[in-house]
């Protein structure tokens, strides 16, 4: 598989039910006179699958912030990947983008809930 565009990702499945842990800064890089230019801004999120800290990165403008443990989601989650070489072995980077991270609507979940109980 060749990584050479961003890979789409099922994010129920990938990464279970992701709570908010907070803004974890910016990635960042050299721009003209030395100046630093923002890429991205860089959040954690705790996943139930993958057993841990996740590391998201938005789009530079985009801010969000919740509180402690609030479950969210992904919008239009991708991930990309990168190897690089070390003495004898290599490491596979990968970052994951979205263009948002926004609240899990709790009535979203009571709802839909509800309409199964209706059609019994």
């Amino acid at each position: 598989m060749k990584f050479t565009e961003k890979v789409k990702l099922d994010i129920a499945a990938t990464f279970g039910t992701l709570e908010f842990l907070g803004h974890d800064g910016e990635r960042t890089k050299a721009g003209e006179d030395n100046q630093s230019v923002v890429l991205n801004q860089r959040y954690g999120l705790s996943s139930s699958a993958q057993e841990g800290t996740v590391v998201i990165y938005l789009p530079a403008d985009k801010k969000v912030s919740f509180d402690y443990d609030t479950e969210v989601t992904l919008v239009n989650p991708t991930i990309s990947a990168f190897a690089t070489a070390t003495y004898n072995a290599m490491d596979v980077i990968t970052q994951i983008f979205a263009d948002d991270i926004i609240p899990v609507a709790k009535n979203q979940t009571n709802t839909q809930s509800n309409k199964g109980k209706e059609a019994n």
